[in-house]
C-alpha cells in the first residue's frame, strides 16, 4: 500500500514538475539566456569594461596607445584580431569577450577615423 502511494506521488510530482516549463514554445530567448547578435551588444559599455583603464575615457591613451583614430590606421578585421591575440603590450581578449561583443566594439573602433 506504501509503495502504489509513493508511486503515486511521485508520477502527480514528475507530471506537475514537467508542466513548470519555461514557456518558450514559441521561439523566444529564455530569459537568463544571453543574446547572440551584434546588435545587441553595447560596443561603448564594452570599451568601458574592458579597455578605458588602458586607452582613456576619451579614447586618448595613456598606457595603452591612442586609439581616437584608429579606424585610419586599422581594417575592422585587424582590430578584431589585435583585441582577441592582444600584442605590443596588449593583454589578450578572446575568452574575456563573447563574438558580439567583440564584433561590435570593433566595428565601432574602425569607424573612428
Amino acid at each position: 500500500m506504501k509503495i502504489k502511494l509513493l508511486i503515486m506521488i511521485m508520477i502527480v510530482l514528475t507530471l506537475g514538475l514537467t508542466a513548470c516549463g519555461n514557456g518558450n514554445e514559441n521561439g523566444s530567448h529564455k530569459q537568463n539566456e544571453p543574446q547572440t547578435t551584434a546588435v545587441n551588444a553595447d560596443p561603448q559599455k564594452v570599451y568601458k569594461n574592458f579597455c578605458i583603464s588602458c586607452h582613456g575615457n576619451q579614447l586618448q591613451g595613456g598606457e595603452g596607445p591612442n586609439i581616437q583614430k584608429v579606424g585610419e590606421r586599422l581594417t575592422e578585421a585587424e582590430i578584431v584580431k589585435r583585441i582577441q591575440k592582444g600584442g605590443g603590450g596588449m593583454p589578450p581578449f578572446q575568452v574575456a569577450l563573447k563574438e558580439e561583443e567583440l564584433k561590435a566594439l570593433a566595428a565601432w573602433l574602425a569607424d573612428l577615423k
